[in-house]
């Protein structure tokens, strides 16, 4: 008994395998593509190595983020800094009465543990509103790409055009402002005003893949306009998807770090944006850049590693450059 279950599922492994092994196959030859673009390389390496670090938040991070370092009068020299009378925020420090390697901020917390544990927020932010962005702008430019040059295609783009004649951060600011400064509505308005490329884009790409002989064929057949663009067209216009999605995850880590430092932010968020603000606000932008440089330092890495992947992935999944 036991061994002809053990056949009936090693033979529906087998046909799921024969059913998706052009896909398998296509996965694989569009991988060895990617890894000859060492940029690309670089940018998912950065990307790997911030989504550990927000996995291992509490196990890299030196404190919690209740920690604070003990404080007193001024400190007058680097003397002064091992002991219980420094003020904050104070250089790096690595022995008595506290452990900070990076120094601390105008509370005397931890520069690093907000640092390792702001990953977080970036990340949920950056993938939030860069998926958003997708689903909304991967339907609506395959329905107007599909439907082109009739009154669907023309109301989808005249949204487009509104849109695109809105200054971005003027409308988000005011979006944030309506709804409050929540991380939620931040990722929310991002999305609202970053689909458009991609809805242009995809439209396109629609636009010269209902001319393609299958598509003919499929429509000869009975198919239906629903299951021709979700079945046919959708895989086609994924990859661009892709590159969009990554593409829109850094755009959305630099605004909502903008949106930080002008204190349109969730103040009680831990974020490398609010960060900053604090930077600014306790006018510390010259006096103390242990506190300033990391968190500059990793929104920038961030938001290369999005765009060099994203950059890799429209060169792996342009046609012209790989025949």
């Amino acid at each position: 008994m036991s061994s002809q279950t053990e056949g009936s599922e090693g033979s529906i492994l087998q046909r799921y395998r024969r059913r998706h092994a052009g896909t398998y196959r296509s996965i694989g030859r569009g991988w060895e593509r990617f890894k000859t673009h060492r940029i690309g390389v670089v940018g998912l390496g950065i990307f790997l190595a911030i989504v550990a670090m927000a996995v291992f938040a509490p196990f890299l991070s030196p404190h919690t983020l209740a920690w604070r370092a003990p404080s007193g009068g001024a400190a007058s020299s680097l003397s002064d800094l091992a002991s219980s009378t420094t003020s904050h925020p104070a250089p790096p420090q690595f022995g008595d009465p506290y452990f900070a390697p990076l120094g601390t901020d105008h509370r005397g917390a931890d520069v690093l543990t907000r640092l390792v544990y702001g990953s977080r927020t970036a990340l949920y932010i950056g993938l939030a509103a860069g998926l958003l962005s997708s689903l909304v702008g991967i339907p609506l430019g395959l329905i107007s790409g599909f439907y082109g040059d009739t009154w669907i295609d023309e109301a989808i783009q005249r949204v487009v055009d509104i849109m695109y004649g809105l200054p971005f951060l003027p409308l988000v600011i005011v979006l944030v402002a309506l709804r409050g400064t929540t991380t939620t509505n931040i990722i929310l308005a991002i999305a609202v005003t970053s689909w458009l490329n991609n809805c242009i884009v995809i439209r396109g790409e629609t636009l010269s893949l209902k001319e393609r002989s299958y598509i003919e064929a499929a429509q000869v057949a009975g198919a239906s306009d629903l299951r021709i663009v979700f079945r046919h067209i959708l895989p086609q216009v994924l990859p661009l998807g892709f590159v969009y999605l990554a593409q829109d995850a850094a755009f959305a880590i630099l605004t909502q770090a903008s949106l930080a430092f002008l204190g349109l932010a969730d103040s009680t968020a831990i974020s490398w944006g609010i960060m900053l603000q604090w930077v600014q606000v306790t006018g510390n932008v010259y006096n103390a850049l242990w506190w300033m440089i990391p968190p500059g330092l990793m929104i920038t890495l961030l938001a290369a590693a999005f765009y060099f992947v994203g950059y890799s992935l429209e060169d792996v999944t342009n046609p012209q450059a790989n025949p």
